[in-house]
This record gives C-alpha cells, structure tokens and sequence, in this order.
C-alpha cells in the first residue's frame, strides 16, 4: 500500500528549507498533512496491534504461569509486576522524550540536527542502562521487601525480577531503536518486530516452564531473549531503512547543551511514567496485604483492564508523534483541530470498551482462575469499574500527549504527581477501609484527579499562546 499510509508507514516527503533539509526521503508522508484524524489513526494502528500483541502476551504468560506453577506463581509474577512497570515504565518514557526531540526535528526537515539528537539518546540510554543496572540487582531483596511480598512467594518473585532487571540493556535497545524509526514516521516496522517477540516469547515461555521446568526464572528468560531478537531485528532496519538518521564519526561529538535538552525532556517523561508506577507499587503493596489469592484475582484482572485500555494508549503515542511534528513544521492550528478530533475518537472507543466488558469481562478473567468462582466474581467487578470509566483516561491522555508533544514539562509531572496521590490515598484509606471494592476504585479516581493539571495547562497556554512563540527544541 505504498503512498496511501494504510500501513502505519507515514512516510516523509522532501522537504527544502533549512541549510541540512532532508531531501533524500522518499517514504510515506509526516502527519503535518492531510485529515488529522485519519493520519493520527492510521498511524496509531500499527501501534494497537503492537498493544494487542503485548496485551495477549501478558495474558498468555500468566496462562502458562497459572496453569504449570499455580497460583502461586502467578502471584509471585503479580507481586513485582507494578514494580517492574516502575523501572521498564522509565525506560518507555525516558527514551520516548528523546524520541521528541528527534520528531521536531524531522518536522523541520533539520537532516543533521536528527544524526545529533539520535547519537546524543544512544549515548546517553548507554550510561543510564549501566547506572540503573548496577543499582537495581543488589536492592532487588529489598524493594520486594519494602512492598511486602509475601513470604511463600518471596523465593520466586525475587527469581522472576532478577531475571528481568539483568536485561534492562535490552528494552533500552529496543525502545530507544523503535522510537527513531517512530520519528520519522513509520509506526508499523517496530510494532511488527515487536509482534514477532512476543511470538517467540509465549514459545519460549512453554519451552522454558513446561518443558525445561525452569519456573518462574523461565518465564522471565523467554520475555529477555524474546525481547532481545526484536531489539536486533528492530535496529538492522533502522541501519537499512533510515541510515540518513544514524550519526556519523563527527555527529557523536556531542555537547552539553546537546545532552541537556535530550535528558532533561527524557529524564522528565522517564519520571512521569515511573511516578505514577510508584503510586501502583504503594497500591501493589496494600493489596499483597490481603493475601495471594486477592494478588491473583487483581494479576488477572489487569490483563483485561490492559485490552480496555490499549486501544487509547495507542491513540495517545500517535499524538506525541503527531503534536511534535507538527509543533516542529509550526502548524499550531492542526495541532488544535488532531486534538479535539482525538478526544472524540477516544470517547467512543472507551464507550465501545465499556460495553465489550459486560460479554467478555467474565470468560476472560475465568481462564486464569479457574476452579475459584469467588476469584472470578472478584475479578469480574474489577474488570467493569475500569470498563465504565476508562473514557476518563482517554480523554487524558490525549491531552497529556499534545503537552509531550509540545515539549511541556510541568503540566504532565503535575498530572503523575496527581495520579500518584490519589494511589497513595487508595493504599493508605481506600484498601485498608474498603478492601477490595478500594481496589476497584484505585484507577478512576487516579484517572480523574491526574486530567485536572493537564486541562488548566492548556487553557493557558492557548489563551496566552505561549507556544506560538516558542522554537522547537
């Protein structure tokens, strides 16, 4: 489907200004053209397969674990799952900030000013990736401590994030691969890079844990060496597909200023994501206080909480992409109009979501808890509190994804801040006074109190049209 973007593949036309324009690029076009909408859903559905995929992954993970090491195990992944989304959440968002940086400049048409920013994110993911691994496998006995994981389950969950901690290089590889290939338009590669590993990861995760009987170590190796063939894949296409944005000798020698303007957006965006993930390991540790079988009703709930919300998850990585293109092609009024058209799209499918999860809540949970009707029935009230009240996030997340998009700092930490004090509410009153009816009410309020500070940041700045003025970064 060459030209029509039908693919995900939005690619980039020549563009003439500027004395290092990009004229040697004969992909499909950028998002700064064309009906909002469409360019933001086409290029958000390669990203929602890419979801589904993970989403299915995670599911069929916690089948496997279920099924061959019981409920234990799969409280024991449960246990640390929030505290690994804590550490891969930064990971995401830190090489995603850089990602921004790069996807203005691709909207200028700046050709050297993308080799810079691409060298100064690979130099900088390299030096944190041996920073966060030195610190996080001495303290794993203590942070599963400090979220009080359960004693019969602390031999195997320190196993399961052992494993994963050891291949930190490896999502950082990934990650910081695919969100170059992202900028310059092309969301299908990565995603379907990203499909094939999770393929080879569900494999190996049978192999490892029902046939080599590994344990819960098994299930974290197939997620490494899965994750590592797609890091592989994912960077010879980037070399054979967009070698015009690979640095070369001279563009290594960054500066400071180089560094600062990449880590500070990164290292901000990597902390909006690991906030919000340290309210979830507050929220983790009130629930692994009401015993394994609540930790596995909530592990299994959370894989169709993630179908509900994947859908709007995707829309929302479009419109960093989308906002930052075309902050840096400086057309303000479609950044207006893909916004607004965004939100739109994003109420219905929360509505769509909502109504899928009174057929589909049920079924689903029941394939991981199987043989415990009140294990189900628990999960199954989980599951529709989050269907009702998931267009809340949508409409969230679209706007905390423009203000990224923008390069806005302040107004998306305020709204992890947020999201991270209604967690700490939730821990502290709502569990402990409500038990697991406070779970259920954990992400709506979270939800709710974290759109608040986005809102009024916007209001501001079109008011003031503070951003009109501004130069991308």
């Amino acid at each position: 489907m060459k030209g029509t973007g039908v693919s995900g593949r939005l690619c980039v036309k020549p563009v003439t200004h500027g004395r290092d324009a990009i004229n040697i690029f004969n992909r499909p076009e950028l998002l700064t053209a064309g009906n909002p909408a469409k360019r933001i859903v086409l290029f958000a559905l390669p990203l929602f397969a890419g979801e589904f995929f993970q989403i299915f992954y995670t599911m069929a993970d916690a089948y496997i674990v279920g099924r061959w090491l019981g409920i234990d195990g799969l409280a024991a992944v449960g246990a640390v799952y929030n505290l690994i989304s804590f550490v891969f959440g930064f990971i995401i968002g830190l090489t995603g900030g850089f990602a921004v940086i790069t996807t203005q400049r691709v909207g200028q048409g700046d050709e050297r000013g993308i080799r810079r920013s691409v060298a100064a994110g690979f130099f900088l993911c390299f030096v944190i990736t041996v920073i966060m691994t030195l610190l996080l496998l001495p303290l794993a006995p203590f942070l599963l401590s400090l979220i009080r994981t359960p004693a019969e389950i602390m031999k195997d969950a320190l196993g399961y994030v052992t494993v994963m901690f050891s291949g930190i290089c490896v999502f950082m590889f990934y990650n910081m691969s695919a969100s170059v290939i992202q900028a310059g338009g092309d969301s299908f590669t990565p995603t379907l890079f990203l499909i094939v590993g999770n393929i080879i990861n569900i494999v190996l995760a049978i192999l490892f844990v029902a046939v080599f009987s590994w344990g819960i170590r098994g299930a974290a190796a197939a997620t490494v060496i899965s994750e590592l063939i797609a890091a592989i894949l994912t960077f010879s296409f980037l070399r054979r597909r967009f070698r015009p944005f690979l640095p070369r000798r001279q563009d290594w020698r960054v500066g400071w200023h180089e560094l600062r303007i990449h880590l500070s957006l990164g290292i901000i965006m990597g902390i909006q994501r690991s906030i919000v993930e340290a309210g979830n390991i507050l929220v983790q540790s009130a629930i692994n206080g009401l015993g394994a079988v609540t930790i596995a009703v909530v592990s299994a709930a959370q894989r169709v909480r993630g179908l509900n919300m994947m859908p709007l998850f995707s829309m929302s990585r479009a419109m960093i992409t989308y906002t930052a293109q075309n902050y840096g092609a400086g057309k303000m009024e479609r950044i207006h109009k893909g916004i607004f058209q965004t939100c739109l799209i994003s109420i219905g499918l929360g509505v769509f979501m909502a109504a899928l999860n009174q057929f589909t809540g049920g079924p689903i949970v029941s394939l991981f808890l199987k043989g415990s009707p009140q294990a189900i029935a628990l999960a199954k009230e989980y599951v529709l509190i989050t269907g009702y009240t998931v267009s809340i996030l949508g409409i969230m997340l679209v706007f905390r994804s423009a203000l990224q998009g923008l390069g806005r700092k302040s107004a998306p930490v305020l709204c992890s801040v947020m999201e991270t004090a209604m967690s700490v509410l939730a821990a502290f009153v709502l569990i402990p006074r409500f038990g697991f009816t406070g779970v259920c009410l954990v992400n709506p309020l979270s939800w709710l109190a974290s759109g608040i500070p986005l809102y009024i940041a916007f209001i501001f700045l079109i008011r003031r049209r503070i951003y009109r003025t501004s130069n991308p970064l």
